[in-house]
């Protein structure tokens, strides 16, 4: 088991501890590129006071690798997750695939003649945070009848000052960006004006992402959330980050509890 120096977190960001952990996890990945995590999120981190990562390998082959990895803060379990590492073939064994779009991004809705912005376009913009973030809220596609959006959270996001050539960093940066699902996580509105409709707030519990390829966290990405269940007190989502090529950067899945409006 390898006990690494401990990190802090800034309060109120929730994807800083998801950044964190990729981070020290990216640091023992032994050559390979991080390929997958499965995290929980069992207490609030707190900033200033360290957290403290073990990480322990559990298999480290020619080509793919799994660690497990746990956060502690003052003596209490965090968080804890599991991340798989490869070693990608080469480009030229690469073949071209489908890649599954979760919403339209040239129109709000099918057909819809709406185009929303992109970087360099009239109308783009991006607002600073949280912490190194830009970011250019585009919200959710139209209410449908039913009170459900094809796409519950849609923003572009990038870190807003050049970064080193590190594909660690960029790989911790996109754990951060993943997390950061905005509202995506309720089919209807948080906002509902006589209350009958929302929650009152939403926590993270379990969250995987895979990172499908390279891609630097200080250039723009597409990123796009989809709600698909709110039931017994839980929601679960999916969400894309694609580039400005609109190559399929990494995929995610999170689920969070519900918390119901105060009376």
């Amino acid at each position: 088991m390898v006990r690494r120096p401990p990190v802090r977190r800034v309060r109120g960001c929730p994807g800083h501890p998801c950044r964190g952990h990729t981070r020290h996890a990216h640091g023992a990945g032994g050559g390979k590129r991080l390929h997958s995590l499965h995290g929980y999120f069992l207490r609030p981190v707190f900033a200033g006071n360290p957290v403290v990562y073990d990480i322990e390998p559990l298999k480290d082959g020619r080509t793919f690798g799994v660690h497990r990895v746990d956060a502690t803060q003052d003596g209490a379990n965090a968080f804890t997750m599991t991340c798989s590492f490869t070693a990608d073939v080469t480009a030229s064994a690469e073949r071209p695939v489908y890649e599954y779009e979760l919403a339209p991004t040239a129109g709000d809705e099918p057909g819809g003649d709406h185009q929303p912005p992109r970087p360099g376009d009239g109308g783009f913009d991006p607002q600073l945070g949280p912490g190194p973030c830009e970011q250019m809220w585009l919200g959710p596609t139209p209410t449908r009848a039913d009170g459900t959006m094809a796409s519950t959270h849609r923003a572009w996001i990038r870190i807003g000052a050049p970064l080193p050539d590190d594909a660690a960093l960029h790989a911790a940066f996109l754990g951060f960006f993943s997390d950061m699902t905005g509202f995506g996580g309720r089919p209807l509105l948080l906002d509902d004006p006589d209350g009958s409709h929302g929650i009152g707030g939403m926590i993270s519990l379990d969250h995987a992402v895979w990172f499908h390829r390279p891609a630097r966290a200080d250039e723009w990405l597409f990123f796009d959330v989809h709600s698909l269940v709110n039931t017994g007190g839980r929601g679960t989502l999916r969400g894309t980050l694609r580039d400005l090529q609109g190559r399929l950067v990494a995929s995610l899945a999170q689920e969070m509890m519900l918390i119901p409006p105060s009376s």
